[in-house]
């Protein structure tokens, strides 16, 4: 039997997203427990088509015992190693003893490599409301809002438009700042010819996306445009490697070439998968083993970062086909 507690697991197989709540999984049946809080929802769910079928047990008084007959049969329970915790570990098994604990081989997250119609649908979807949200972003930059302002601008613009939710807290970079990938926004306020870096997500229907742009407020500099190319120049140089077959390590060599001697101020990975949530597999770096398959959902996203100076890093979004890369990233470069 297999025991899932990871949420966006649960939200992937079941449709919930409620708090508190875990799934067994067996050979012929699978029962999924949470509290009264949750009881309305799990029975609607319990009748809806869901990625698994399952039965709703309710986690009440006689929740120990309910889950001990359940699972009586079974010598061993697989677990989700990499969302459970030593602390974690030890109360399941005081729940199940006697039992044989290991870790799930045919883990929810390789059924979540790549998408169905449904997911790629939401994905693009989100991807629109993303490059949307940064269109009207850009004509709200003018010189004296601060990095913490437009980071709530970009929350409060991708509302109105229709995300759900934010995939991951904006990062917005003025000037120098640029050149820290992962930036905090702060009260630095934009000025006159500032190069700006913005990376941002929004959700749709649970789905992620993820899109960074650098812009320039005013002409640039000969080296701030000397860098901007190689990093287009590099994107795009890894996205030609991308289709079903291909190594994810040859997309980020590839990528890692184009730039030259440069390469050495690009301290992060070509991209990721995305979905659920914002970082999935497959991970396209030098290093990664990973093959890339159709329908899989990767970003693209290099970048060149001068210590103290500036940044750039340019990021599209989109889905590995037989023969390429079906970009949903519409927004200008």
């Amino acid at each position: 039997m297999q025991l899932i507690t990871h949420s966006t697991n649960l939200l992937y197989l079941l449709n919930f997203s409620g708090s508190s709540g875990f799934l067994i999984r067996g050979e012929n049946k699978n029962y999924f427990f949470t509290d009264f809080r949750y009881r309305q929802i799990a029975e609607k769910l319990e009748k809806s088509n869901t990625r698994i079928p399952f039965e709703f047990v309710e986690m009440d008084k006689n929740f120990k015992e309910k889950l001990q007959k359940i699972c009586a049969r079974s010598k061993t329970i697989e677990f989700e190693a990499n969302h459970v915790t030593v602390n974690g570990l030890n109360h399941w098994k005081k729940l199940l003893p006697k039992k044989k604990w290991q870790t799930i081989k045919n883990t929810p997250e390789k059924m979540r490599l790549t998408k169905d119609k449904s997911e790629i649908h939401a994905l693009k979807k989100s991807q629109q409301i993303n490059g949307e949200t940064l269109k009207r972003i850009k004509k709200l930059c003018k010189p004296g809002l601060t990095e913490l302002e437009i980071a709530w601008k970009i929350k409060t613009i991708g509302h109105d438009l229709g995300t759900e939710d934010i995939s991951f807290e904006p990062i917005v970079a003025f000037g120098p700042s640029s050149s820290s990938p992962h930036h905090q926004n702060g009260n630095r306020k934009l000025k006159k010819r500032d190069i700006v870096l913005i990376d941002m997500g929004m959700k749709y229907k649970g789905y992620c996306s993820d899109m960074t742009r650098t812009f320039f407020l005013g002409k640039p500099t000969t080296q701030q445009e000397n860098v901007y190319q190689k990093v287009l120049d590099a994107q795009l140089a890894g996205i030609a490697q991308i289709k079903a077959g291909a190594k994810a390590a040859s997309v980020d060599k590839a990528a890692r070439k184009s730039m030259g001697e440069d390469e050495k101020y690009f301290g992060h990975s070509f991209g990721h998968g995305i979905g659920l949530d914002v970082h999935e597999s497959p991970n396209l770096s030098s290093k990664s083993k990973d093959i890339l398959k159709e329908n899989m959902i990767v970003t693209a996203e290099p970048g060149i970062y001068l210590p103290g100076k500036f940044g750039v890093r340019i990021e599209d979004m989109g889905r590995v086909t037989k023969t390429g890369y079906e970009n949903f990233t519409k927004i200008v470069k």
